[in-house]
């Protein structure tokens, strides 16, 4: 074949193939995009979003369309897939339809006490009017931007009306004196007011707390980021709030000595408890020897008792040895130790010895 003739077969095919290629393109479940002509919004294609939505987007994309030129129409198509659009003339603007993080720089903040802190924020955002998204920022870096100048003013304006311990507490809830068993009230009584006398921002009362003030830097940057970029700020939220060095070491110092107190609180009533329970323990000690000495005393005088009657039973039916036994015992009272002694035969004590039948 004529190469001329194979050339002029071939490039028509090239052509047809370069135009139809062309006029195709692709939208993925996590994309959407805006379709310009000669630099003109014609046509917006969202993923696969819900029906209300979707409904929301179109309705921001109308409006968005009218106030750019007024009386204008933008299409406005939903789902992924194969579309197509005018070759060469027709431009494919893509943006992601999934949700951001924003991440931004820490940052000194001034609250209303005068207290400075360094404040580490981030975000969650996506593109919620992509018409409005391309007209005024056009790409996700420069979106960047907007939103830092957005949220960083928003958070700065509203941690300023606030006291540290609004930014630092969420909530009222006391926090318990550590190490204080729920039984012992004095214990708990002494702690809690050694705590509650201080400034511990553990035991301040709050007004709205962090959780409060966030949802309202959200909501603030939300309207002005939908207002004029098209993105929807979902939440806002601090990822880091630090005291600068010299405020720090005043809280330490502050909490030191607030610790200092409750132990000192707890070692006073621990002292006082421990008198407590010696002065019990000696008082029952000296009730138990009490009650061991009479039940003692009566036990020997019982014993004492039936040795006497035993004694005098013994003695009144025999008398010579009643008489032997008390010779003995005059005899052994009345002699000291190592004595030794004549005994005369006519003598009582001899004769009580011999007896009325001895020699």
């Amino acid at each position: 074949m004529n190469p001329a003739k194979l050339i002029a077969a071939v490039v028509p095919v090239v052509i047809v193939l370069i135009g139809l290629l062309s006029s195709m393109y692709i939208i993925d479940e996590r994309e959407q995009a805006v379709i310009t002509r000669l630099s003109r919004p014609v046509r917006v294609i969202v993923g696969d979003v819900a029906d209300d939505r979707y409904e929301s987007i179109k309705g921001a994309v109308q409006e968005t369309a009218r106030n750019l030129a007024k009386g204008a129409e933008v299409e406005v198509a939903r789902g992924a897939g194969l579309y197509f659009k005018r070759p060469f003339i027709d431009t494919v603007n893509r943006f992601p339809d999934t949700l951001l993080f924003y991440d931004a720089e820490p940052e000194d903040v001034i609250l209303a006490d005068k207290k400075k802190l360094i404040v580490d924020n981030f975000a969650r955002w996506r593109i919620e009017d992509p018409l409005l998204f391309w007209i005024s920022v056009q790409d996700e870096l420069r979106a960047r931007g907007r939103l830092d100048d957005i949220i960083y003013s928003t958070v700065r304006e509203e941690l300023g009306r606030n006291d540290l311990i609004e930014v630092i507490r969420t909530s009222n809830r006391m926090i318990e004196a550590p190490l204080a068993p729920a039984e012992d009230a004095v214990v708990e009584e002494i702690v809690v007011s050694a705590v509650e006398a201080s400034d511990d921002p553990s035991r301040q009362i709050i007004q709205r707390g962090r959780e409060r003030i966030m949802d309202t830097v959200s909501r603030r940057a939300d309207e002005q980021a939908r207002k004029q970029f098209g993105i929807r700020i979902v939440d806002v939220r601090i990822k880091r709030a630090e005291l600068l060095p010299d405020n720090l070491q005043a809280v330490f110092e502050r909490m030191t000595a607030e610790r200092s107190r409750i132990s000192k609180a707890y070692r006073s009533d621990g002292g006082k408890q421990s008198e407590i329970i010696k002065s019990e323990t000696d008082k029952r000690v000296q009730v138990l020897l009490a009650e061991a000495r009479r039940d003692a005393e009566m036990v020997r005088g019982q014993g004492e008792a039936e040795a006497l009657g035993i004694i005098a039973e013994s003695f009144g039916s025999n008398a010579e040895l009643y008489r032997f036994i008390r010779t003995l015992e005059v005899m052994e009272k009345d002699t000291p130790d190592g004595s030794e002694f004549i005994i005369g035969i006519d003598s009582s004590i001899y004769r009580a010895i011999r007896g009325p039948e001895g020699p």
